[in-house]
């Protein structure tokens, strides 16, 4: 179903909107079959990365675990990515041109799934052009405050906030933020949501017995060009244009 007039305005005020169901219970069986296959390869190989390295005082190591280009390593996150339900709802926001910046597992294991602290998208998605890039944080798990589901700071996402480098030096956060207004987007399976590339965003630590596995689907216009060199670094394969056409960098 497309976006109703009101629901782009909403996410145009408030700069992010829960969508509801994207993916019916068998496909979100199978979304999961799929998350685990990729993860027990990337094991295999040594490339299961965490992102977010610390540890509590037992010595256990905690973090959120990333599957970079997912789409590439499972023909069910391609067809997630390329979803034309999906699409059309992208396509409401940034246009008819839509290239995929960025698509990622995130993986918090049960009680030693960190947190990940407040930051903006377009911190690391600088692009030439205002407002042209959207993100879909899709849940394969039910996403609950207690295990690590999205907090957005609503009506921040006019401007990029100063940031600094998390005290694991493997990202930015940013430098000071006001959690007053915080929502807490809890989803259940095969629920998703969009922000916008300015919206301030966090995820608490898991600290249940469940794991939470999620896929967070950055998209940017295809008529954008990134600003710096962290995008431009990244291979073509991994930023394939999804609808339309996209410029040439």
């Amino acid at each position: 179903m497309p976006l109703t007039p009101a629901q782009v305005k909403r996410f145009r005020d408030e700069g992010y909107l829960i969508l509801g169901q994207l993916a019916s219970p068998d496909r979100v069986i199978r979304l999961r079959a799929a998350y685990d296959e990729c993860v027990e390869k990337l094991r295999r190989e040594g490339k299961f990365k965490n992102t977010r390295v610390a540890s509590n005082d037992k010595g256990e190591e905690l973090g959120v675990y990333q599957i970079r280009a997912a789409h590439l390593l499972h023909p069910a996150f391609d067809e997630l990515v390329r979803d034309k339900a999906l699409l059309d709802m992208v396509e409401q926001i940034i246009g008819p041109n839509i290239r995929l910046c960025l698509m990622q597992g995130l993986y918090k294991p049960p009680h030693r799934g960190a947190a990940v602290t407040w930051h903006q998208d377009d911190q690391y998605f600088k692009v030439d052009i205002a407002d042209a890039v959207v993100s879909c944080w899709f849940a394969i798990d039910e996403a609950t405050i207690g295990n690590g589901c999205m907090w957005v700071l609503p009506r921040h996402h006019r401007e990029l906030m100063p940031h600094v480098p998390t005290v694991d030096k493997q990202g930015y956060e940013l430098a000071t933020v006001d959690e007053a207004t915080a929502v807490a987007c809890e989803l259940p399976p095969g629920h998703a949501m969009f922000h916008h590339g300015l919206t301030p965003h966090q995820s608490l630590p898991n600290t249940t017995d469940r794991p939470r596995r999620a896929v967070a689907m950055h998209f940017m216009s295809g008529s954008a060009r990134p600003l710096g060199d962290n995008r431009m670094a990244e291979p073509a394969e991994n930023m394939p244009v999804v609808r339309g056409t996209g410029v040439k960098w």
